[in-house]
């Protein structure tokens, strides 16, 4: 069966009309024109007093090249690839050194996370559970539930998303 698929730009272009995205729930009223009525950005907007981005279709660029995107060296096995907006990231990760015979250490986080397996085999723990996974797998974690993983292939590839957005990956 095959899957029709809108592109991140087509997304954006549907969420970008008139030229105001809306990225937190601006106009739940359903009141766009209150919201887009000033041309000012990263104001606040609507009665909720949730910020805005005003997206300049000049000076927007909305695609992330996998081959032209300097990679964030986390470590000796462990690269990163970032795009993001005010309240949504997604980030590439590489993984190398597998098989592991451990996983790696469990840690937890604010946001909450939706990762998909791009390339490789994983054993993914989340809390209690745990699921061996595989390219074209999914895997969901609730914010600030300890979770680790476990390459079974010598490399792995996971496309994850984050919401809110991990500030702390853009300190590095």
């Amino acid at each position: 069966m095959k899957i029709n698929q809108i592109s991140f730009s087509g997304i954006l272009a549907i969420l970008a009309f008139s030229g105001c995205l809306f990225l937190s729930g601006c106009c739940q009223t359903g009141k766009k024109e209150a919201c887009c009525a000033s041309e000012a950005k990263n104001e606040t907007c609507c009665a909720s007093e949730v910020k805005k981005v005003w997206i300049d279709p000049a000076t927007l660029h909305p695609f992330m090249e996998y081959d032209k995107t300097t990679p964030i060296i986390v470590d000796e096995r462990i690269t990163r690839r970032i795009a993001y907006l005010n309240d949504l990231m997604i980030v590439i990760v590489d993984i190398t050194g597998g098989p592991q015979a451990e996983p790696d250490p469990f840690h937890a986080h604010p946001a909450e996370q939706v990762c998909y397996v791009a390339d490789g085999e994983v054993i993914v723990t989340i809390g209690e559970k745990q699921q061996k996974l595989k390219a074209g797998d999914v895997f969901i974690v609730p914010g600030n539930v300890p979770h680790t993983v476990q390459l079974l292939t010598p490399t792995l590839r996971l496309v994850d998303t984050f919401n809110p957005i991990r500030e702390d990956f853009l300190s590095k």
